[in-house]
């Protein structure tokens, strides 16, 4: 039978982390993970497969084989790219004892304007694969609502807003500077503390009431 892990309670340094277009993580210390976007990189072979493949004749020895190679491609694909994954996810776990990442609506991305990036970058398989690796890891992991992440001021709390082309936050206010991903990044480890505390808070009125 399966042996169940139970959940690890907050502890250790928090790392907020967002997913994202030009980077596939930023992290509230700074870091950007570059995405290498494997099916993108695969791309032009594909579409060479798929013309060779239009060609053939359905159910011949040559599209069979044309199939398989196909397949095996996308295999490949999806194998490097969960490879990938787990590899960021125990690079995260080694930094902290606490990660908190934005609670993504994956469909509603998978069918908008960033659809393709969320098929070879697959931030959904990611955000599974990071909450078992902290399991695993007794790592502390919850996800955090990031509404408006991208248009606060980490460091001020001010209104800055700024459409998806603009990837730099720069605060009229406090005059901060950083990359726009790195800000988000902060804003949620900003407000995964803030959940962790109250959280600890009602615990202890529990523990006090009993």
């Amino acid at each position: 039978s399966d042996i169940s892990i139970p959940d690890p309670m907050p502890h250790g340094e928090p790392l907020g982390i967002d997913w994202g277009i030009s980077s596939f993580v930023a992290t509230s210390q700074g870091e950007l993970i570059d995405n290498p976007r494997f099916y993108i990189q695969s791309q032009s072979k594909l579409k060479w497969l798929q013309r060779r493949l239009s060609k053939k004749q359905k159910g011949s020895k040559s599209y069979q084989a044309l199939t398989h190679k196909i397949s095996l491609l996308h295999e490949k694909i999806g194998n490097q790219r969960k490879d990938f994954h787990y590899k960021v996810s125990h690079h995260l776990c080694r930094q902290a004892g606490m990660i908190f990442a934005e609670d993504l609506n994956i469909l509603g991305l998978s069918k908008g304007m960033l659809a393709k990036h969320v098929l070879d970058s697959a931030p959904g398989q990611f955000l599974n694969i990071l909450d078992w690796v902290c399991r695993k890891t007794g790592t502390y992991y919850q996800k955090v609502d990031a509404k408006g992440s991208s248009q606060l001021c980490p460091e001020c709390g001010a209104d800055v807003p700024k459409d998806l082309s603009v990837r730099i936050h720069s605060c009229p206010e406090c005059q901060i500077v950083m990359p726009r991903d790195v800000a988000s990044g902060k804003i949620i480890v900003n407000r995964g503390i803030a959940a962790v505390e109250g959280l600890a808070v009602v615990k202890l009125g529990v523990e006090e009431e009993s």
